[in-house]
């Protein structure tokens, strides 16, 4: 594959992953509206039985195809940068993937799909506490390594990458300063996501999560859109010279 049709692919991706944010964010604010995820696994499984798409949305069907996606998306923006910051790349690249495997590994989203039809056949008691009790082990997890360590991870190459642009000419320093901002506000909010108090402090602890979750998501598809654009225009002048 040359470098043309990387970065053709690359734009793609791209631009897919900004067109799944929209249709996460099509599908999460009416469910939020509606009331806050379950906090059990009957209400998951209560959840699925009602409304099986919003259910495998709450528990990361956007994130694991934007995961899925990054893949190639990691390569196309290695191949255009390299010269600009091969050391820092080299670096990032694995743990774009080790962030990748531990976010796929631990997602629980078909599985809880699964149980909860499981749930929904069952024609004994015996039957039904089995399965709660291995829907009640799939919340724990999906609270746990996959949103906290493997995402982060990918945020964290998102804004290496995008400060390694900023060496670069192929991006502008739009493009850098956005994804900086954007994936940067990202990871700010990672320890403050899982952290539970009371009293004053609850407001401002949500104030962060809020600011840093809706800024960064914002920004970072803004991002999504501008890179995905700039690679589609780097495929373009690839062929122009090819044609020479």
């Amino acid at each position: 594959m040359n470098e043309r049709d990387l970065y053709k692919i690359g734009g793609v991706v791209a631009l897919a992953i900004a067109v799944m944010y929209l249709v996460a964010m099509i599908i999460y604010i009416p469910a939020y509206r509606a009331g806050p995820p379950p906090g059990n696994v009957g209400e998951w499984f209560a959840l699925f039985e009602r409304d099986w798409l919003t259910g495998l949305f709450f528990l990361g069907l956007a994130d694991i195809v934007i995961m899925v996606l990054w893949v190639p998306l990691s390569v196309a923006l290695y191949t255009v940068l390299k010269q600009a910051g091969r050391t820092w790349l080299t670096i990032v690249m694995p743990l774009v993937f080790i962030g990748i495997a531990v976010f796929l590994a631990t997602n629980v989203a078909f599985s809880m799909l699964f149980l909860s039809a499981q749930y929904k056949a069952a024609t004994t008691e015996a039957q039904k506490s089995l399965t709660l009790a291995a829907g009640q082990a799939l919340v724990a997890i999906s609270q746990g390594t996959g949103v906290y360590v493997g995402m982060p991870l990918v945020w964290f190459a998102g804004l290496i990458i995008s400060i390694v642009t900023l060496r670069s000419n192929s991006f502008g320093r739009v493009i850098a300063y956005v994804g900086m901002v954007g994936f940067g506000l990202l990871l700010v909010g990672v320890p403050f996501a899982t952290y539970t108090t009371t009293g004053s402090m609850t407001v401002f602890v949500t104030a962060i999560v809020a600011v840093s979750y809706m800024g960064g998501g914002i920004l970072s598809l803004i991002w999504y859109v501008l890179v995905g654009l700039r690679l589609f225009r780097l495929g373009h002048l690839e062929a122009k010279v090819l044609s020479l």
